[in-house]
């Protein structure tokens, strides 16, 4: 099975039709390091040659994080960003300095949200943690 094959397969199993731009973004976001901006994505799409505009990207995006394929995150510059969720959610270290945005291959709130839920019997639906600070690279400078 090709790689266009598993995200026609990825989009129509959460009920969304198989286009050529919903595919664009996916792939664009499977390969990024970091959650992307819909302006990134955009401009990526774009240097593949590929035909697009930035309204479509914007509103694959609204319907894919709605069908919870992708997680929408708003960071310090008030900037959305979006990354795939096939991987479950993620946690995010962004340096102060160069703006660079590691992620977290780990929950480290998980047993943290169960004693609250414990204590408070509240439902948590989701969470999202950002730690600030000063990357590797920029502490050398």
């Amino acid at each position: 099975m090709s790689k266009n094959d598993d995200i026609g397969s990825i989009l129509l199993k959460k009920g969304c039709k198989n286009t050529k731009s919903r595919k664009a973004v996916i792939e664009v976001l499977e390969n990024a390091k970091a959650p992307m901006s819909a302006e990134e994505i955009f401009l990526s799409i774009k240097e593949s040659g590929a035909p697009i505009n930035l309204s479509t990207v914007y509103r694959n995006l609204e319907l894919m994080e709605k069908k919870g394929l992708i997680e929408k995150m708003i960071i310090n510059d008030s900037k959305s960003r979006f990354e795939l969720t096939k991987h479950g959610h993620r946690h995010h270290l962004i340096c102060t300095d160069c703006k660079k945005m590691v992620s977290l291959d780990t929950c480290p709130i998980e047993k943290f949200e169960r004693d609250v839920i414990e204590e408070t019997n509240f439902d948590i639906t989701g969470h999202q943690l950002v730690l600030y600070g000063i990357c590797p690279d920029c502490k050398k400078e």
